[in-house]
């Protein structure tokens, strides 16, 4: 299965939500998360990195990922179904 099915997922569940899914592209910075998600009337908005079942960000990602942890950003991972439904549980 590739990484888009776990990205349609995350789409498709972030707007059962109510939130909304934006692609990012960062200017002069590598291996940052490539989606955020937004939510109306929460505290904050989260990064994630989805990546295909089983994987895991580079070394270089982790990094990054950890830089803005460290900036109070919020970065998820996301490579299964699983960790979908652990983070954002499905409604009904």
């Amino acid at each position: 299965m590739p990484e888009r099915d776990i990205r349609k997922a995350l789409k498709k569940r972030v707007e059962e939500y109510g939130g909304e899914v934006r692609a990012v592209a960062w200017l002069g910075r590598r291996n940052a998360p490539d989606v955020l998600c937004l939510f109306p009337g929460w505290c904050e908005h989260i990064f994630v990195e989805t990546k295909a079942p089983g994987g895991r960000p580079t070394a270089a990602q982790f990094r990054e990922h950890q830089r803005m942890r460290g900036a109070a950003c919020h970065v998820n991972v996301i490579s299964t179904f699983e960790q979908l439904d652990y983070w954002l549980p499905p409604l009904g």
